[in-house]
């Protein structure tokens, strides 16, 4: 993903910031997200994705102070390491979530913890580096089906519902592993 001009990111902050959706490439497959602390955006992409509101959302950011505001995980030690497995593979890790911030639509219903990552794909990095926003990063599908695999995919699933950001998606093909920090569960694998 090319990093977007002046004139299209001013469009997709404006989209998000009125709690909009939106599709871009990720690691894997397309994802569908928006801000993680807007619950309209969140209601939305459960919507789109006839998805349960029990299951939780990944919030992906492109730097850890991005994610650092919706945890309770305050161990500056701690952040380095999940960085050093960031950089190896797709890997997003379960840590204890920050109620004021981490909306429970965000956790799942009945949820404490939240799903982070920082991507292995540097066209989502630099999204979130420039939007200067964590983003939510659920596949671009509908609950149980095949994620699309690229942009025309996207826009014939969710059309005018998402604003779609051209790219290409990563070299993997499988989605990221989850890890629950504290227990050292593979919950994804």
């Amino acid at each position: 993903m090319r990093r977007l001009s002046g004139t299209k990111l001013y469009a997709v902050r404006h989209h998000l910031k009125k709690g909009g959706v939106i599709a871009y490439p990720t690691e894997s497959c397309f994802g569908v997200g928006g801000l993680p602390f807007h619950t309209k955006a969140l209601r939305q992409i459960l919507r789109l994705k006839k998805r349960p509101m029990n299951k939780g959302m990944i919030v992906v950011g492109g730097k850890i102070e991005q994610l650092q505001a919706l945890t309770l995980f305050r161990q500056p030690e701690k952040w380095q390491e999940l960085k050093q497995q960031w950089q190896k593979t797709p890997t997003s890790f379960l840590l204890p979530g920050n109620k004021n911030k981490a909306l429970p639509t965000l956790r799942g219903t009945g949820r404490q913890n939240l799903c982070v990552r920082i991507p292995c794909h540097l066209g989502v990095q630099n999204l979130c580096n420039d939007l200067h926003t964590a983003l939510v990063s659920t596949s671009a599908n509908r609950s149980h089906a095949k994620p699309c695999r690229n942009e025309r995919e996207a826009k014939r699933l969710f059309g005018k519902k998402a604003m779609t950001i051209s790219g290409k998606i990563g070299k993997y093909r499988s989605p990221s592993k989850i890890i629950d920090w504290q227990s050292g569960e593979v919950v994804r694998g």
